[in-house]
C-alpha cells in the first residue's frame, strides 16, 4: 500500500487531515512536525501523532536553518510586502516541505500531504514548493478532498470524531514562529473593528510597556545581522532577544487587508517585533553605503523578491538568481546602526559604516567646513536645464 507524510502541527486541521488519511492509508501516514520558535510547545506531538493512527513520527529542530536559509536572504534582500508583511509565515513553507520530501524519499512514500485551510495561501506554497523539488510526488490536501472547507466544518468534525483538539471554542488560532506570528480567524472580523488585545502574543500593548525607551546595537556584515551591543550571536539568540526587546515595547504588530493568492481579501493581523527592527536597520545601513542607482534598483529586486515569496515560488530560478545580485550589492553593507523601542516605535537613532558614503565635508553648510567644489554646480544645473530649453518651441514668424 502507498506511504504518505503529512506536514503535523497538532492543530485541529492537521488532526482531522491526519483522522482522514488513516482511514485511507491505513498504517502508512507518517508524519513530520517542525520546530521553528513557536510558543506552543512540540513536546508530545509525536506521541499525539501515533495514538492517532500515524505508523511513525518524526520532529525536528528547523530553528537554525529557518533563519540561516530563509529569513536571512530574504532579509537580505529587503523582501518585504507593500503591506508591511515581512513574511515571516511565507518563508517557512519552502522549508517544511523541503524536510517532507526528505522524510517521503527516506521512507519510500509515494505522496505527502497538508492540512492547510481551503482559502489558505499556504495550500498554494505546499504545492507549489513540492512541484519545484519533487513532482513525482503526490500532493495530497485531505481537507480540501473531504469537503471540510470552512473552520467550522472541521470543528464539526473534530467533535465527531472526538480528536483530541483543546481549541474547539477558540475565535481564532494562531500561525508563530520565531520571526512573527499571525492570526486566523473563525469568522471573518469587520476591517473597521478593534483587533482584540488576547490575539497577540509577542507583543505588549502599549499602556503595558515600559516608561522609558530601550536601545539596542545591531551589526550588519554584508547585509545579514552578526551581533547586538557588540556581542556576537548565532541567527536563534540574536532573532530571540531582538524579539524581547522589540515586543517588549509593543514593536511589530501590523493589520492590514490583503490579496490572498486565491483572488479574495482578507483582513491580516500580524506580529513581526524582531522582523520590524531588523529590516528598519538594514534599510538604514544600505541608504549609507549603496549608491542612489544601486537603491532605487534594489527597490525593484525587494519588490519582486518579496511576491516571489509570498507566492510560493522560493524554490524558482529566478529567486535563486536574485539572490546573486543581493549578495553582490550587499559586500559594502557593513556596519552598525542603534536602534530606539518606545511605546510602538522602532526609531533609527544613529548608522555608521566603514564603507559610508556620507561625507560631513560635502555636507557642511559652513565656510569652514565645506568641501564641495561649487563652481562645478553652475555648470551642472546648465546641463540639467538645457534639454528643457531645447523643447520650448515658439512660433516661426
Amino acid at each position: 500500500m502507498k506511504r504518505v507524510v503529512l506536514a503535523f502541527s497538532g492543530g485541529r486541521g492537521t488532526m482531522a487531515a491526519l483522522h482522514i488519511l488513516k482511514r485511507r492509508f491505513g498504517r502508512n501516514v507518517i508524519t513530520f512536525t517542525a520546530n521553528l520558535g513557536q510558543r506552543s510547545s512540540t513536546e508530545g506531538l509525536c506521541e499525539r501523532a501515533i495514538e492517532l493512527g500515524a505508523s511513525s513520527a518524526h520532529i525536528a529542530d528547523l530553528r537554525e536553518p529557518f533563519l540561516r536559509d530563509y529569513v536571512w536572504p530574504a532579509l537580505r534582500a529587503g523582501a518585504v510586502c507593500s503591506t508591511g508583511y515581512a513574511l515571516a509565515h511565507a518563508l517557512a513553507r519552502p522549508l517544511i516541505v523541503k524536510e517532507l520530501v526528505r522524510i517521503a524519499k527516506e521512507e519510500g512514500a509515494s505522496c505527502i500531504a497538508h492540512g492547510c485551510a481551503a482559502k489558505s495561501n499556504d495550500q498554494v506554497r505546499f504545492e507549489i514548493s513540492a512541484a519545484a523539488l519533487a513532482p513525482e510526488l503526490k500532493v495530497l490536501s485531505p481537507l480540501r478532498e473531504a469537503n471540510l472547507l470552512r473552520q467550522d466544518e472541521v470543528v464539526r468534525y473534530c467533535r465527531q470524531h472526538r480528536l483530541p483538539t483543546e481549541v474547539d471554542e477558540c475565535r481564532f488560532s494562531i500561525t508563530e514562529n520565531l520571526y512573527g506570528a499571525s492570526v486566523q480567524w473563525d469568522r471573518a472580523p469587520d476591517p473597521f473593528a478593534n483587533v482584540p488585545e488576547d490575539v497577540y502574543r509577542q507583543t505588549a500593548p502599549i499602556a503595558a510597556t515600559p516608561d522609558e525607551p530601550s536601545e539596542l546595537q545591531i551589526s550588519f556584515k554584508e547585509g545579514l545581522p552578526t551581533a547586538l551591543d557588540g556581542e556576537v550571536l548565532p541567527p536563534v539568540q540574536l532573532v530571540e532577544r531582538l524579539k524581547t526587546v522589540a515586543g517588549t515595547h509593543g514593536v511589530g504588530r501590523l493589520t492590514t487587508v490583503e490579496d490572498r493568492l486565491i483572488g479574495i481579501k482578507m483582513v491580516e493581523v500580524y506580529e513581526q517585533p524582531a522582523a520590524t527592527a531588523l529590516h528598519r536597520a538594514r534599510q538604514a545601513l544600505e541608504r549609507l553605503v549603496l549608491s542612489k542607482d544601486l537603491l532605487d534598483f534594489k527597490e525593484k529586486v525587494s519588490a519582486r523578491y518579496a511576491a516571489m515569496t509570498y507566492e510560493g515560488f522560493w524554490f524558482s530560478e529566478l529567486r535563486a538568481a536574485l539572490d546573486g545580485f543581493v549578495a553582490s550589492s550587499s559586500r559594502f553593507v557593513t556596519g552598525d546602526v542603534r536602534l530606539s523601542f518606545f511605546r510602538g516605535n522602532c526609531e533609527v537613532k544613529g548608522v555608521r559604516s566603514i564603507y559610508s558614503l556620507y561625507s560631513q565635508g560635502l555636507a557642511d553648510p559652513s565656510a569652514e567646513g565645506d568641501r564641495l567644489t561649487h563652481q562645478a554646480v553652475q555648470g551642472f544645473v546648465e546641463t540639467l536645464k538645457q534639454p528643457l530649453r531645447s523643447s520650448t518651441r515658439t512660433p516661426h514668424r
